[in-house]
């Protein structure tokens, strides 16, 4: 049964209204529980769904507003500085069903199906995702010139319908972006010998409009791009490096050999030695840093971009493009403090987006990083997040949105999409289950179909394992414990641990079985130095700051000085983190029966 039942058009100036239905019961159960009360991504996600949907204006034909701000006596204050249209609103769209499968909140759903039928409405016959022409809109751009598509758009379009397509089973989803890869392949591309690009000039020249296609006007300039730095936000990795990654994505979803063909043409292009190490003093004496994705610039564009030539690595079975970006993904993790995720330009986004490329990583085969995800995760990965800590006894637009910036001042859509998407991926990475093995990556709170856990980190080192289906548990333990000191036992029986590297092994498992895994949690204090650069309007705060950093286990409870003068990140934590003892809450639990391929 679909969420919705989607009415789409050609190119349209807003929805036809949608039949919707309350969260179908096949797509999951609910149930009350007592866990630790501890960090819950899935509780995470209900704040996402709260944010989005809170966002979304009737009254502008259900466009999100782009960001807001604090400024309006500490209360939200909501703008259409830019129109979320051309690429952010549909990475909200992706969120949404991201955070509907961890959480299961019925939230807004109404509001949900209206903008998501709209969106739908806005890709023509052509297969081109078009932002269309608006009378009263002019945060979207010069009316003479639309409508028009943004390249970033298409990409993030299409991933959000991937989603959509998965989440809901509807075959239209999957009718729109089989459109969409023609689309692409046939008017938003350039083609060369083997490879294809998007140009990046446009007719108009603002920001984020200049690599637009305008409808019956084309590119004004076809010239292939001859460096890196061009494109939105000086970067053109970060307009159109992500879209080969949605495009191997759906080959491997759908067989679409098309989409494997285009995605190829685009990662030749992405991967030509000019666009990388093109640093203004030269690489490290001896290294050719081209072929190790050694790169300076715009964080997330690269960042996204070697997860998207990852994808493809992994739907071609590329060797040598894996270990590019293994390579790619440990140069991103040296600036700043990669140790706690704060990465990128001091945006609430950054860290999302390494967790994203680390778990894929790992799903590949290609390294082991769950040690990452997991320190990435506990701090800045939930830390950017607006939460009720923010705003006591209040649940408004801003609780589950991510911050812009270190001072949480004010969030935009960019921010908060790929935030959300953050929680996702890390909870998606907790558990996995195949062929009777539960895979137990990270020891965070997850519920599911096959098992669910239970952790008292970072209070205790206690992790409770309650079996469904499973007739066996790999265990990963973190690098911080001893595993000498690990004691683990089924019911009251106690189990001698055996090991596989850094999973304990636990076979023999039978429904209902309860395990226990124990070990002694230290408190540590590490030196840890932010190398890098902030973004301009931060960059008067100094660099290269040591700061003397607190953890129990991997969550960071203290740091001095703090992270950026007037911040508020970590303020709270040394008092909550004070207690030996995990305190135990009533949850309602939500299990989806779903498993999306991202």
């Amino acid at each position: 049964m679909a969420l919705l039942s989607l009415a789409f058009l050609s190119v349209g100036h807003g929805a036809e209204s949608a039949d919707t239905s309350p969260l179908p019961a096949s797509l999951g159960t609910y149930y009350e529980a007592t866990a630790p009360d501890t960090l819950d991504l899935a509780e995470r996600a209900k704040l996402g769904i709260n944010h989005f949907t809170s966002i979304i204006s009737p009254e502008q034909d259900y466009e999100m507003y782009w960001g807001g701000d604090l400024l309006c006596n500490g209360k939200p204050n909501l703008n259409f500085w830019w129109s979320s249209l051309m690429a952010c609103q549909p990475k909200c769209m992706e969120a949404l069903a991201m955070e509907r499968m961890m959480s299961g909140s019925r939230q807004g759903l109404d509001v949900e199906a209206a903008m998501v039928n709209m969106l739908a409405s806005h890709i023509g016959p052509d297969g081109v995702y078009w932002v269309p022409r608006y009378e009263n809109k002019p945060w979207l751009g010069p009316k003479d010139n639309m409508p028009y598509a943004n390249v970033h758009g298409q990409g993030r379009m299409m991933r959000a319908m991937a989603i959509w397509y998965q989440y809901t089973g509807d075959r239209k989803w999957k009718d729109l972006v089989d459109r969409m890869v023609n689309g692409m392949d046939k008017v938003m591309v350039v083609h060369k010998e083997d490879y294809a690009y998007f140009p990046v000039l446009g007719w108009l020249p603002d920001e984020y409009l200049r690599s637009c296609y305008i409808k019956d006007r084309g590119w004004k300039d076809t010239t292939e791009p001859a460096n890196e730095k061009s494109g939105e936000e000086g970067s053109l990795f970060n307009h159109q490096g992500h879209i080969a990654g949605v495009l191997a994505n759906w080959y491997i979803l759908t067989g679409n050999a098309q989409a494997l063909r285009l995605s190829g043409e685009l990662v030749r292009f992405l991967t030509k030695p000019k666009f990388w190490a093109d640093f203004p003093g030269g690489e490290y004496p001896g290294i050719v840093g081209s072929e190790h994705a050694h790169w300076q610039g715009h964080f997330h564009g690269y960042v996204n971009t070697l997860r998207a030539i990852l994808e493809y690595a992994i739907a071609a079975n590329d060797t040598r493009l894996k270990e590019f970006v293994r390579d790619g993904y440990e140069w991103a993790r040296q600036g700043f403090i990669a140790r706690i995720g704060y990465v990128g330009d001091g945006q609430g986004c950054g860290c999302a987006r390494l967790i994203g490329l680390a778990v894929k990583l790992c799903y590949a085969g290609v390294g082991d990083y769950w040690e990452d995800v997991d320190s990435y995760i506990r701090n800045q990965g939930t830390e950017y997040q607006f939460t009720q800590e923010d705003a006591p006894g209040v649940m408004d637009s801003r609780i589950g949105a991510f911050a812009g910036d270190p001072f949480k001042s004010g969030w935009g859509e960019c921010c908060s999409s790929h935030g959300n998407m953050g929680l996702f991926y890390a909870w998606d990475g907790i558990l996995k289950y195949s062929d009777g093995v539960a895979h137990i990556n990270l020891l965070l709170n997850r519920a599911s179909p096959w098992m669910d856990v239970d952790s008292y980190l970072p209070y205790e080192g206690k992790v409770v394992l309650k079996n469904k289906k499973a007739r066996e548990a790999l265990v990963r333990i973190p690098l911080w414990v001893d595993l000498k000191t690990v004691k683990c036992r089924v019911g009251h029986k106690a189990m001698p641990p055996k090991w596989f590297g850094r999973y304990l092994r636990i076979g023999k498992l039978n429904h209902a079985d309860i395990v226990t895994i124990e070990f002694p949690v230290e408190t540590t204090v590490e030196k840890l130095t932010a190398s890098g650069t902030l973004r301009n309007e931060w960059a008067k705060y100094p660099g290269n700051v040591t700061y003397t950093c607190t953890f129990r286990g991997n969550t960071l409870i203290e740091i001095s000085p703090e992270l950026l003068p007037g911040s508020p990140f970590y303020k709270e934590r040394p008092a909550k983190y004070r207690a030996s003892k995990a305190e135990m809450k009533k949850v309602t639990r939500f299990v989806s029966t779903r498993d999306l391929k991202w």
